[in-house]
């Protein structure tokens, strides 16, 4: 797990630096770039050279020791360790979307590409729904194999007590994330971007609420949970 995770970690940082190499002698040092925009593809904030080429390999770099580290630190390591799809999917999913942002940054500031000219102004952040759609998409169809860990998955007091509450939570859970990225997918081809963005804010706000209130439902008619404190009788 942890191997692929740091193989695939090396090949895009690689990647992401040799664009920055690339783009560093065509933006003027002191100059502001575009590094943020709207729905509509205006740009709405700016940035220095060093942030548009180093900000998102950095990023990268900190994630992958970070994803690198966790699993030594688990209490519950050999949990965590057969998760190893969905840490994969979380791992490598993460590093696709700052690859992308990072090529979106650059490429525009290079004026290899104009935001406001691609599929209308709204193009650019519809293929980065499409992309976290796809995400959020692959989480959910792996959810349900996450095993009981301290730092990945659906962490509640009653899913970290109750192990019925650890797997419906999480088949619960897989279920809303699939039908948010999907639904996100399809929006962004038939909607305006405002829309498509809604449901994906939407659907990955609603879907945390719902899972911690559902485990603790589950929790509560489990007969063989563990409780801190004995229930009186």
């Amino acid at each position: 797990m942890i191997f692929k995770g740091l193989l695939a970690s090396l090949i895009m940082i690689g990647i992401m630096v040799a664009l920055s190499i690339w783009a560093m002698g065509q933006l003027p040092a002191g100059e502001q770039f575009a590094t943020h925009w709207d729905v509509n593809g205006v740009a709405n904030g700016f940035s220095g050279r060093a942030t548009v080429l180093w900000m998102m390999p950095g990023m990268t770099i900190g994630i992958a020791l970070l994803l690198t580290i966790v699993p030594k630190l688990d209490p519950r390591k050999r949990n965590l360790l057969r998760s190893s799809m969905p840490y994969l999917v979380v791992w490598i999913g993460t590093l696709v979307i700052l690859v992308f942002s990072h090529f979106t940054i650059v490429l525009s500031a290079t004026k290899t590409i104009n935001i406001a000219d691609v599929g209308g102004g709204s193009g650019m952040i519809k293929a980065l729904i499409i992309l976290s759609g796809g995400f959020f998409a692959a989480i959910g169809a792996v959810m349900g194999k996450i095993r009981p860990n301290w730092f990945m998955g659906i962490r509640t007091p009653w899913t970290l007590s109750s192990d019925l509450s650890w797997d419906k939570t999480h088949r619960l859970t897989g279920w809303l994330f699939v039908a948010t990225g999907l639904l996100s997918i399809i929006s962004a081809f038939i909607a305006p971007a405002n829309v498509s963005v809604g449901i994906l804010v939407g659907g990955s706000l609603a879907t945390p609420l719902i899972a911690v209130i559902y485990s603790w439902y589950v929790w509560k008619n489990d007969p063989v949970r563990e409780t801190l404190v004995p229930e009186e009788e």
